[in-house]
Formats: C-alpha cells, structure tokens, sequence
C-alpha cells in the first residue's frame, strides 16, 4: 500500500498549523497520522502511528489526531482505495532564527553529492541519491520515485524543481521549485535544513528537518 512520502507540501487545510515550534525537543520531532481513503473519498481508520511518532506529549499528539480528523482533503478522489499518512512537525523555536555561520557555509561542499536518508521515522524507507543536476528519491515501493533537477545557488542553499512525481494526486506540482538552506551542521555527515517556498507571503510552506549522509 502507499504512502505519502513527499517532503513539504501539505495536503489538507488545517485549522492547526502542521508545524509547530516547541522548546521540549533537541531539533524536530512528529506526531505521525496513519489512515485510508475508502473508493467514496471518505477517510477511516485514522490512528496515531506510535512506532514512527518522536514527539511525546501526549497531549499534542492528541490534538493532532482530533484536528487532523476535522480537516478536508483537497484531492480524495486522487487517494481511494489506499492507505496514506499525515505528519505532524514540532521544532524547536531557536531553529525558527537559525541560519549557518558564514565559517561553516563552505563545509555544504560535502553535502552537494552523495546517497543520503531522512532522520525523520516517517520518511525513514527514503533513500535520497543526490548527482551533480539531479536528486532521487525512492522509497520501497517501485512507483514512489520522485527526480528533482536540484541547483545549488550557494555552497550551503540549494532548489529542488520536481521533474517527476509517481501519484497522480501530486501532479501539479511538477516544476514547482523548492528552497532549501542548510541551517546547522551537526556533523560531517549530518544537517539540519530548512526547505520553503520562497514567494510564500505567510510562510506557511516552511519545514525543518535533518538527514545524513548513507
């Protein structure tokens, strides 16, 4: 069965935000929703996925689950007959200002080619194989294989324009360009990034996260 895999673009219209900046976690933590989409458009079976959920306030992650039940999907017909998952993003608020020193901005170098993974438990199948013009994303599934053209326009900032996107339901994102800035180094083979639109007036398209190198 699929699932939903695609970094950044939301899917539903949330009365409560799906990132939210907290100052109980290191760096990023999620709350993970797991459900499915009968042949109606209708969802069912929505539960918390303990096993991939990092955030441990029970509280919030109760709160997820009761505004995720609220919300509308924006295209159920594209999503029928499938199982799917929502996630959830808390960050730390000091990593709302962060940005990389400009001592640290030529160390990136490392990060511009190599196979990588998402720390994330919710994208942890999706293995990133990152090439001079192009990044691959491919997760178990023989279909879930997303190509971006990627760019790096700074030794520490780089777009991803998505070339291909294997469900029908994301399909007009094609060519859409995303930012992505390397915002903390915690390691040779470890970063903290922030990846947003960049004419997004409210922000609303911005999220945090963390991979390493394979």
């Amino acid at each position: 069965m699929k699932k939903l895999i695609l970094l950044g673009f939301l899917l539903f219209s949330f009365c409560v935000k799906s990132q939210t900046f907290v100052k109980d976690i290191d760096r990023v933590a999620v709350v993970v929703i797991d459900y499915c989409v009968d042949k109606n458009g209708k969802r069912y079976n929505e539960t918390i996925n303990q096993e991939k959920t990092t955030y441990k306030d029970e509280g919030w992650k109760l709160g997820c689950l009761e505004s995720f039940k609220k919300a509308q999907l924006v295209y159920p017909m594209k999503m029928t007959n499938d199982c799917w998952q929502h996630v959830y993003h808390f960050v730390n608020e000091e990593l709302k200002t962060r940005s990389l020193p400009k001592n640290e901005q030529k160390k990136c170098k490392t990060f511009h080619k190599g196979k990588y993974k998402y720390h994330s438990p919710a994208y942890s199948n999706t293995k990133i194989i990152r090439r001079k013009n192009k990044q691959i994303e491919k997760s178990p599934d023989k279909d879930q294989r997303q190509v971006y053209k990627i760019n790096w326009i700074d030794d520490h900032i780089y777009t991803l324009r998505s070339l291909k996107l294997p469900l029908e339901k994301d399909k007009h994102k094609i060519g859409k360009v995303v930012y992505v800035e390397i915002i903390e180094i915690i390691d040779e083979d470890t970063y903290v990034y922030k990846s947003y639109f960049k004419n997004d007036p409210n922000n609303k398209s911005i999220t945090f996260g963390i991979i390493s190198k394979l």
